[in-house]
Protein backbone atom coordinates (compact mmCIF):
# COMPACT_ATOMS: atom_id res chain seq x y z
CA UNK A 1 0.00 0.00 0.00
CA UNK A 2 1.17 3.53 -1.00
CA UNK A 3 0.86 6.72 1.07
CA UNK A 4 -1.66 8.96 0.24
CA UNK A 5 -0.19 12.89 -0.04
CA UNK A 6 -2.14 15.83 1.59
CA UNK A 7 -3.34 17.30 -2.17
CA UNK A 8 -4.57 13.47 -3.64
CA UNK A 9 -6.61 13.22 0.18
CA UNK A 10 -7.65 16.59 -0.05
CA UNK A 11 -9.29 16.71 -3.82
CA UNK A 12 -10.91 12.87 -2.61
CA UNK A 13 -12.74 14.30 0.23
CA UNK A 14 -13.79 17.53 -1.89
CA UNK A 15 -17.56 18.03 -2.44
CA UNK A 16 -16.51 19.23 -5.95
CA UNK A 17 -14.56 16.87 -6.32
CA UNK A 18 -15.56 14.57 -9.28
CA UNK A 19 -15.03 10.94 -8.98
CA UNK A 20 -14.97 7.67 -11.62
CA UNK A 21 -14.43 4.03 -10.58
CA UNK A 22 -13.59 1.66 -13.46
CA UNK A 23 -13.61 -2.25 -12.89
CA UNK A 24 -12.81 -4.81 -15.44
CA UNK A 25 -16.09 -7.06 -16.90
CA UNK A 26 -15.54 -11.15 -16.49
CA UNK A 27 -15.07 -10.36 -20.59
CA UNK A 28 -12.42 -8.11 -20.03
CA UNK A 29 -13.84 -5.12 -20.92
CA UNK A 30 -13.84 -1.71 -18.82
CA UNK A 31 -16.75 -0.81 -16.85
CA UNK A 32 -16.73 2.59 -15.31
CA UNK A 33 -18.91 3.94 -12.77
CA UNK A 34 -19.51 7.75 -11.51
CA UNK A 35 -18.31 7.05 -8.20
CA UNK A 36 -19.64 10.04 -5.53
CA UNK A 37 -19.33 8.37 -2.13
CA UNK A 38 -15.12 7.87 -2.74
CA UNK A 39 -13.32 9.19 0.23
CA UNK A 40 -10.39 7.88 2.52
CA UNK A 41 -10.04 6.47 5.66
CA UNK A 42 -7.49 8.04 8.48
CA UNK A 43 -4.75 4.84 6.98
CA UNK A 44 -5.68 6.03 3.51
CA UNK A 45 -7.83 3.08 2.57
CA UNK A 46 -10.12 4.30 -0.01
CA UNK A 47 -13.96 3.44 0.59
CA UNK A 48 -16.50 3.67 -1.62
CA UNK A 49 -20.26 3.16 -0.93
CA UNK A 50 -22.08 -0.20 -2.63
CA UNK A 51 -25.36 1.77 -3.74
CA UNK A 52 -27.07 0.13 -6.78
CA UNK A 53 -23.40 -0.81 -8.08
CA UNK A 54 -24.72 -4.66 -9.59
CA UNK A 55 -22.55 -4.69 -12.36
CA UNK A 56 -19.41 -3.59 -10.26
CA UNK A 57 -19.89 -5.76 -7.59
CA UNK A 58 -19.99 -8.40 -9.89
CA UNK A 59 -16.47 -7.65 -11.46
CA UNK A 60 -15.21 -7.19 -8.31
CA UNK A 61 -15.92 -10.68 -7.51
CA UNK A 62 -13.78 -11.66 -10.52
CA UNK A 63 -11.41 -9.20 -10.41
CA UNK A 64 -10.27 -6.65 -7.65
CA UNK A 65 -8.60 -4.19 -9.73
CA UNK A 66 -9.61 -1.00 -9.94
CA UNK A 67 -9.13 2.55 -11.22
CA UNK A 68 -10.01 5.87 -9.93
CA UNK A 69 -10.03 8.96 -11.75
CA UNK A 70 -10.68 11.86 -9.70
CA UNK A 71 -10.56 15.46 -11.13
CA UNK A 72 -11.59 19.33 -10.40
CA UNK A 73 -10.77 21.69 -12.66
CA UNK A 74 -7.55 21.17 -14.53
CA UNK A 75 -6.39 19.39 -11.40
CA UNK A 76 -6.77 15.05 -11.97
CA UNK A 77 -5.06 11.90 -10.29
CA UNK A 78 -5.53 8.30 -11.15
CA UNK A 79 -5.30 5.99 -8.55
CA UNK A 80 -4.72 2.32 -9.09
CA UNK A 81 -5.96 0.20 -6.13
CA UNK A 82 -7.16 -3.33 -5.12
CA UNK A 83 -10.40 -4.09 -3.50
CA UNK A 84 -9.43 -5.58 -0.28
CA UNK A 85 -12.89 -6.06 1.86
CA UNK A 86 -16.48 -5.90 1.49
CA UNK A 87 -18.16 -4.60 4.57
CA UNK A 88 -21.73 -4.56 5.88
CA UNK A 89 -21.66 -3.75 9.04
CA UNK A 90 -19.04 -1.77 11.70
CA UNK A 91 -17.68 1.66 11.89
CA UNK A 92 -17.06 2.51 8.26
CA UNK A 93 -19.95 1.26 6.47
CA UNK A 94 -21.85 2.67 9.69
CA UNK A 95 -20.14 5.96 8.81
CA UNK A 96 -21.20 5.83 4.93
CA UNK A 97 -24.64 4.79 5.77
CA UNK A 98 -25.28 7.80 7.45
CA UNK A 99 -23.96 9.82 5.08
CA UNK A 100 -25.39 8.58 2.27
CA UNK A 101 -28.94 7.88 4.04
CA UNK A 102 -29.12 12.06 4.39
CA UNK A 103 -29.27 11.55 0.70
CA UNK A 104 -32.01 9.07 0.50
CA UNK A 105 -29.51 6.38 -0.54
CA UNK A 106 -29.58 3.13 0.83
CA UNK A 107 -25.82 1.65 1.32
CA UNK A 108 -26.01 -2.39 1.02
CA UNK A 109 -22.37 -2.25 1.74
CA UNK A 110 -18.62 -0.51 1.78
CA UNK A 111 -15.82 -1.41 -0.53
CA UNK A 112 -12.59 -1.00 1.10
CA UNK A 113 -9.93 -0.37 -2.09
CA UNK A 114 -5.77 -0.27 -1.15
CA UNK A 115 -3.97 1.99 -3.39
CA UNK A 116 -0.92 1.11 -5.39
CA UNK A 117 -0.32 3.84 -7.28
CA UNK A 118 -1.53 7.48 -8.11
CA UNK A 119 -0.53 9.39 -11.66
CA UNK A 120 -0.70 12.85 -12.13
CA UNK A 121 -3.95 13.36 -15.29
CA UNK A 122 -3.84 16.95 -14.80
CA UNK A 123 -4.12 19.05 -17.54
CA UNK A 124 -0.62 20.44 -17.29
CA UNK A 125 3.22 19.47 -18.13
CA UNK A 126 3.28 17.32 -15.44
CA UNK A 127 0.57 15.35 -16.93
CA UNK A 128 1.19 11.21 -17.28
CA UNK A 129 3.75 11.41 -13.99
CA UNK A 130 3.48 8.70 -11.31
CA UNK A 131 3.20 10.95 -8.10
CA UNK A 132 3.42 7.76 -5.49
Amino acid sequence: MVKLTEPVIRMIRHPDTRKVMATVTPGGRPHVIVCGSLTTTEDDMIVVGDVYMHRTAENLAGCTAVEFMVWNGRDAYSIVAEARERLTSGPEFDRMANDLGRMNMDVTAVWLFEPLEVWDESASRTAGTRVI
